[in-house]
């Protein structure tokens, strides 16, 4: 007995065949018997796990049967499957031990191809191209490949490698060519949908569409050759923008998407430039081996249109083309491989027919018309009769089906599954695409001829046995054979011959006899849209019925529908509706690389997209920003470090720079990590060198160098798993040893950090490590106490804190000693902090011994991510007492300004009135270098301590007053928290501002622009006195028209609402001492002629926006939470609104915005308010109808700003702009119900703003 080798292909289109003596002796689509569409073989509970395919058991027992043997009696098994190759794994899994022996490993995918190509071809030498999706994926040196094309030289019974191209694995679904052709076919809606949410692209259909298409010569060009080489350059990420880019200029959205222009025009441009990449490729390989024929396998193999291009303008003598081209010919290959390099077989007969399905029995045939008996008529006939009936129902203008031996391999019916139609009938193939395939009408049909009489029809030298060579029509032909002639004036050609398909051969001969013209009819394949090709009698007859075909020739049957009168011609075309065909746009449409660009710039440059909605910035980020190191257009980036994805040779990165970026195994031991936007920067530069980057990266990060480290040693434990490593030079970098002390004396606190040169990094890093282990993190410490901010905590509460509502434990010490003053014994905060660490704290007077307890010396509060060390709040003790002005604690003026000045990126920046240090060193994360200035020596000390003690290394500090510490000196930012309180004391210390409040701060404004680099910023926390002047009072305190200002209010308090909290002092206050004090408060007030003191914010920006400069005041609620960037992007709308595009943008609402109505049983009840709830940057607005109404229409209609600003409405709409309600955008919804001029706002213009009073720092004590 001959040796027998079976294929398996476990891919999708899976599929089994074997092999004899170089011969395939049966070959069957799973597909065909399963009667699922591309048959993948996911399990449910796997879909889309390629190692948990199964195998096709049917395919298999099909394959047994028609030769009469069993598993057993094959010589070897050879499973294969795309991408990783599971296929072995798989069969040796589901066979038994003693078969599972015989599984053997074809060496590649695209190996496997080429021997289907090559071996039945009949050449005894060749050139042979596998060209597909994807080929076999595997480890190479650097990373893991996928074959995307490859070239072998086939000569006699060998098979060599000439050039395999290869693409970065994790990149492969946009950088081969089969894989960009099925994604254009995929966003034309060709594709068909399978179990579990799977698809698979139908890119035949996309071919078919190139035909109504035309060139767009501004366009990208996608596959570049290289002069002279087998190699192609593919973008796969300038691909992916330029298409995007094309969707937001052209679609929009209506109807199917093969019908919209761009697509069409898409699909000439992916078919030409795949024809020009193939020609090239050939070309070159034909040049250098000397080799005139080529064989073709492989998916794009199937692209008749492609092949004879190549055939063609390559100038080769013959092609050939496996007719399972694609993966379901996959186990050909490799039952030919086995038999070639296994059993070392030489034969190799030349295929001449594709039919290798099992042959249908009389008995299947008889009992299938018997289940149909009552819905058929059916009458015997002869081989001769049957050519007559066939031919004169298709000249008479019926549609007849043929079912006859066995099955074809591969996806093209070619007589023995077919639908066939005489194509002279101008509407024929509309009338089968409509009524009998239930397919898209611009589809085209296939002709079939005799060999010997093709090229009289077709400019066709060659033999096309497989329906794979689109052949020219000649022209003389287009009106004759109307409905096998294409849209650009060609049709796929099957050849046929008397030895290979004596029916069709008659059929076509007969035809031409009967209603003469040429010997050319239409074949397509047997089945309906979205189903296999029918395999067995009874699917058949199930199939005719369900359709308008008229006939059915089914092995020597002729059967017609009983009780149902055969259509003529005019019958099927009398209610046929004309279907609309495809067309592209018009010729010469420009470049959208302006678009690309943008869109680039929103995804990897931090730009704002003036096309795209940052909604769909984040979708695309998510879809196609993992190809950008492809990009050969735009290779820059706002990343600090380079685009590398390779991290290892088996772990890639895949991008999403908006979103979750995903570091992955490809061997899969280990699970995906997914990294967020910081992470990822992290990583991309810290895969690199050091140098020139640590600086950069930190202030991208808002990080401190100590917080740097840190997320980088956290990121590196995260990342270790994956055996991805730090370039060697972020070796963390050591700190400066720890200096000297000398003895303290009593309540000197941090005396030692008057010499700047002083260190104790390394011990505070100690304890900052220390506090950040044990949770003494603000949001922690907030629950743990039941408070909204740790401005809230009240000397009242101080002891019921500590006792009742903190936890026994390290964070719970950690409270009562830094925030309540409580005091700790020795031992428990010796066990915390270790004794070293202990005697530091206590060596440089942070804590203070008290016999066997400890106390501490300050409070240390939470902000902004950092910690401060500060006077105590509430000064309650006789220790307490200072000889010197204290350092103020962090109260809501201090934490507040932390949260409202905005963290953009600078070289230099200053802050005035530091204090304990708090805007600086939060500052210091964004800033290259800060330098802080006060008055207070106990100021300077405090704030080298708290540098010290979060890990701020760009910082200095100096003794001063204003600006005369920087003479001379510019900054990018200016910060300040001056004394601003209104004040009967002259002094101007800590807390007072002079008798209006306004001396230090009418100074640091008034000399601010001198100090300021162009564009800079200043940022100041104040008491403001008569909020209605403000505007007057920054215009003459600037003096230039380089402002941009906005005052952030919140309310007004009166004489005794803000007398009192100043008028408490510590120490044993009797109640005459605080009258007499209250008494002078309020006689100052009354004196200095305030009718209200505010709380706030000036923000003001070193740049003109409008002539004469501008400023802004608004209410808000004093901020607990961060609200800088809302003030970031308020500064960006008002440049916006200034700009000479604004008339053209469209306004939109505020995202988080509410309108909110109350009606009362009168009219004058009612009230309408607009706000942002949850948002401290707002306050709530209360509005007109009118401006209710139009707000809510400017919701819906996304209007041009310069179509809803007429007189009446232009002060409205301004204001609600100046409060961040309304904002200015340039990518409105896609279409809008209204276009319409906007509604009378209702009566006059008012928007009344609802303000919180704010309470500002006040040091006092209520206990005496």
């Amino acid at each position: 007995m001959n040796k027998l080798h079976m294929g398996i292909n476990l891919g999708h289109d899976r599929s089994v065949s074997v092999v004899s003596q170089g011969k395939i002796l049966v070959s069957i689509e799973q597909e065909r018997l399963d009667r699922i569409k591309h048959s993948v073989g996911f399990t449910y509970q796997s879909p889309g796990e390629m190692r948990h395919i199964q195998a096709p058991s049917e395919g298999i027992r099909y394959c047994l049967d028609m030769l009469d043997v069993s598993l057993g009696d094959m010589e070897t098994i050879t499973a294969n499957m795309p991408g990783v190759d599971f296929g072995p794994e798989i069969m040796r899994g589901v066979l038994s031990r003693d078969i599972a022996k015989k599984v053997q490993t074809v060496p590649g995918h695209h190996l496997a191809h080429a021997y289907s190509a090559y071996w039945p071809s009949g050449f005894d030498e060749a050139l042979v191209l596998a060209v597909d999706a994807s080929g076999l994926t595997e480890r190479k040196g650097s990373g893991w490949e996928t074959e995307s094309y490859s070239l072998y030289a086939g000569h006699g019974t060998s098979l060599n490698p000439l050039h395999a191209e290869g693409v970065q694995a994790h990149l492969a679904q946009l950088s081969t060519l089969g894989f960009v052709y099925e994604y254009i076919a995929r966003k034309a809606g060709f594709e068909t949908r399978v179990n579990s949410g799977l698809s698979f692209p139908e890119s035949g259909k996309l071919m078919g569409l190139a035909a109504y298409g035309g060139p767009q010569p501004s366009w990208e060009r996608w596959f570049r050759t290289r002069e002279d080489s087998m190699s192609l350059e593919i973008s796969a990420y300038d691909i992916f923008l330029e298409v995007e880019a094309l969707e937001k200029k052209y679609d929009t959205g209506e109807g199917k998407a093969y019908f919209r222009p761009w697509l069409v025009d898409l699909a000439f441009k992916v078919q030409e430039e795949l024809e020009r990449a193939l020609c090239h490729i050939v070309e070159v390989a034909r040049k250098e081996t000397g080799l005139n024929r080529l064989c073709i396998a492989g998916g794009i193999g199937l692209n008749s249109v492609a092949n004879y291009k190549i055939l063609t303008q390559c100038g080769l003598d013959d092609i050939f083309i496996f007719p399972a081209a694609g993966d379901n010919g996959i186990s050909a290959g490799c039952a030919y491989w086995a038999y070639a390099t296994i059993e070392q077989g030489a034969e190799r007969p030349r295929i001449e027919t594709a039919t290798l399905g099992k042959p249908r029995s009389g008995e299947e045939i008889r009992e299938a018309v018997e289940k149909f008996d009552d819905l058929v008529v059916v009458e015997r006939q002869n081989h001769e009769n049957m050519v007559r009936k066939v031919a004169k129902a298709l000249a008479d203008g019926h549609i007849v089906a043929r079912f006859e031996g066995g099955c074809e391999s591969g996806p093209r019916a070619l007589g023995h599954r077919s639908i066939l139609a005489d194509p002279a009938f101008l509407r024929m193939k509309d009338v089968i695409n409509a009524r009998v395939k239930f397919r898209e009408a611009f589809r085209p049909f296939a002709p079939f001829v005799p060999l010997e009489r093709a090229n009289e029809v077709f400019k066709l030298e060659t033999e096309s046995p497989f329906m794979l060579l689109v052949a020219e029509i000649r022209k003389e032909f287009h009106s004759v054979l109307p409905s096998i002639t294409h849209a650009d004036g060609t049709g796929r050609v099957q050849t046929c011959t008397k030895e290979a398909n004596r029916f069709f051969h008659e059929l076509c001969h007969a035809v031409e006899d009967l209603r003469q013209g040429p010997p050319v009819l239409l074949n397509t394949s047997f089945n309906v849209a979205g189903q296999p090709i029918v395999e067995t009698p009874e699917q058949a007859i199930e199939t005719f019925l369900k359709t308008d075909i008229d006939y059915l020739a089914l092995e020597d049957c002729w059967i017609c529908r009983k009780h149902t009168p055969v259509k003529s011609y005019e019958d099927h075309v009398a209610d046929l509706v004309d279907e609309e065909l495809p067309a592209g746009l018009p010729s010469r449409q420009p470049s959208v690389k302006a678009l690309m660009k943008e869109l680039d710039g929103a995804l990897f440059g931090g730009l704002e997209s003036e096309s795209w909605s940052r909604e769909e910035v984040r979708e695309i980020s998510q879809r196609g920003a993992r190809y950008k190191e492809t990009s050969l257009l735009f290779p820059g980036h706002d990343f600090v470090g380079e685009i590398v994805t390779q991290l290892s040779p088996d772990t890639v990165l895949l991008l999403d720079p908006l979103g979750r970026s995903q570091v992955l195994d490809q061997t899969e031991h280990q699970p995906p990590l997914y990294l967020d936007e910081r992470e990822l920067e992290l990583l991309l530069a810290f895969l690199g060198p050091r140098r020139g980057r640590e600086e950069k990266l930190r202030k991208v990060l808002g990080l401190t160098r100590s917080e740097l480290r840190r997320e980088i040693e956290i990121l590196e434990g995260k990342i270790a798993r994956f055996g991805v490593e730090r370039d060697p030079s972020w070796i963390r970098s050591s700190l400066p040893e720890d200096s000297p002390l000398t003895p303290l004396e009593d309540g000197e606190t941090f005396r030692a950090f008057e010499d700047p040169r002083f260190s104790s990094w390394r011990s505070l890093e100690a304890l900052r490590e220390c506090l950040i282990e044990n949770d003494y993190r603000e949001e922690v410490i907030l629950e743990l106490l039941g408070v909204e901010s740790l401005q809230q905590i009240e000397p009242t509460h101080l002891a019921y804190f500590s006792s009742h509502r903190l936890p026994d434990n390290a964070t719970g010490d950690l409270i009562r000693l830094f925030l309540l003053r409580a005091t700790l014994p020795c031992a428990s905060l010796l066990d915390l902090l270790g004794h070293s660490l202990f005697e530091r704290l206590i060596g440089i007077g942070l804590i203070r011994r008290k016999g066997d307890s400890i106390s501490s010396a300050v409070d240390i509060f939470c902000s902004g991510g950092m910690l401060f060390a500060t006077d105590h709040r509430y000064m309650l003790m006789e220790e307490d007492r200072l000889d010197e002005d204290p350092v103020m604690y962090i109260g809501m003026d201090s934490h507040g300004l932390v949260q409202t000045a905005p963290r953009e990126e600078c070289d230099r920046l200053l802050d005035l009135c530091c204090g304990s240090g708090i805007q600086g060193l939060v500052g210091s994360r964004y800033a290259s270098s800060v330098i802080g200035v006060d008055l207070n020596p106990r100021a300077i000390r405090f704030s080298r301590f708290n540098a010290q003690l979060n890990g701020v290394e760009n910082y200095e500090v100096r003794l001063g007053n204003l600006y005369s510490a920087v003479e001379g000196e510019t900054f990018d930012v200016i910060l300040g928290n001056p004394p601003f309180v209104p004040s009967p004391e002259t002094d101007l210390k800590f807390r007072d501002g002079g008798n209006d409040g306004e001396a230090v701060l009418r100074r640091i404004v008034q000399s601010a622009e001198r100090h300021l680099n162009a564009g800079g910023r200043l940022c100041v926390v104040t008491d403001l006195v008569g909020v209605d002047t403000y505007e007057t009072r920054l215009r003459q305190w600037w003096g230039g028209e380089k402002l941009e200002a906005l005052v952030l209010t919140t309310a007004d308090r009166d004489e005794i609402l803000f007398s009192v909290p100043h008028c408490h002092a510590p120490f044993g206050q009797q109640l005459e001492e605080y009258n007499e004090e209250l008494r002078r408060w309020v006689e100052n007030y009354r004196k200095a002629g305030l009718k209200g003191v505010n709380f706030g914010y000036i923000l003001v920006q070193n740049e003109q926006l409008v002539p004469g400069g501008d400023v802004t005041i608004r209410t808000i609620h004093n901020p607990s939470v961060p609200m800088h960037e809302e003030v970031s992007s308020w500064f960006d709308q008002r440049r916006i609104w200034a700009s000479e595009n604004a008339p053209a943008m469209s306004m939109r609402l505020h995202p988080s915005v509410r309108l909110r109505s109350e009606h009362g049983s009168r009219p004058e009840d009612s009230r309408w308010e607009v706000g942002v709830e949850g948002n401290d940057f707002y306050t709530t607005y209360v509005i007109g109808e009118g401006i209710y109404e139009e707000l809510r229409r400017i919701d819906l209609d996304q209007p041009a700003l310069a179509s809803r600003v007429t007189s009446e409405a232009a002060e409205w709409i301004e204001d609600l702009h100046r409060k961040g309600i309304i904002r200015l955008t340039r990518f409105p919804r896609r279409s809008s119900e209204y276009d319409r001029a906007p509604r009378s706002s209702g009566g006059q213009f008012e928007i009344e703003e609802i303000a919180t009073k704010t309470t500002p720092t006040c040091l006092s004590s209520y206990l005496s």
